[in-house]
């Protein structure tokens, strides 16, 4: 009876820890995605200081980019910053040639502009969308298989069967035009 009575118990603390394991991986997975929507928002405002009192995105890498686009788009790979939309499980960017094999995490940007002004004076809403897989090879609705976040177009996310594969953290801010 009482060996009846133990084995209850341990299969009882075995699922809690199945339960606790992955409790624990979407919390490291939530804080590592919001790590990496605030280094775009610091990339973002860093790169203002290029952003020329002629109102001129033209120093610029992904307020240029983003400037013409209504909705998200995915950023392009900056060689130079060694940064761009796709990030590994641990968070560190992740170059064009690896983010088959390697991005956990995939960013995608939408800019507004709110004022532009030729004396310094432009501002720019910035939002970022960080998303990453539910499973890894998830099958989702109508066959469509993803292998890796960055493995849909940034605005094909908006798709109810593709939104249903992946976890989002949204961040927003503010780029303030600084430049000369």
């Amino acid at each position: 009876m009482s060996l009846a009575v133990m084995a209850v118990g341990v299969v009882g603390i075995i699922a809690t820890e199945k339960v606790t394991l992955a409790a624990n991986q979407h919390a490291k997975n939530l804080a590592i995605a919001t790590h990496i929507g605030q280094s775009w928002l610091g990339m973002l405002e860093a790169e203002a200081a290029l952003w020329g009192r002629d109102g001129l995105l033209s120093r610029t890498v992904w307020l240029q980019q983003g400037a013409p686009q209504a909705s998200w788009f995915r950023p392009d790979y900056d060689g130079d910053l060694a940064f761009g939309a796709a990030f590994d499980a641990l968070g560190n960017p992740v170059r064009d040639q690896d983010v088959e094999a390697d991005a956990k995490f995939c960013v995608d940007l939408r800019l507004a502009t709110l004022t532009s002004n030729n004396n310094g004076g432009g501002l720019v809403r910035a939002e970022v969308r960080v998303i990453w897989l539910r499973d890894d090879g998830a099958l989702g609705s109508g066959g469509l298989v993803v292998n890796n976040a960055c493995g849909v177009e940034a605005v094909s996310v908006q798709d109810e069967a593709e939104r249903r594969l992946f976890h989002f953290v949204f961040l927003s801010g503010g780029v303030r035009q600084v430049g000369e």
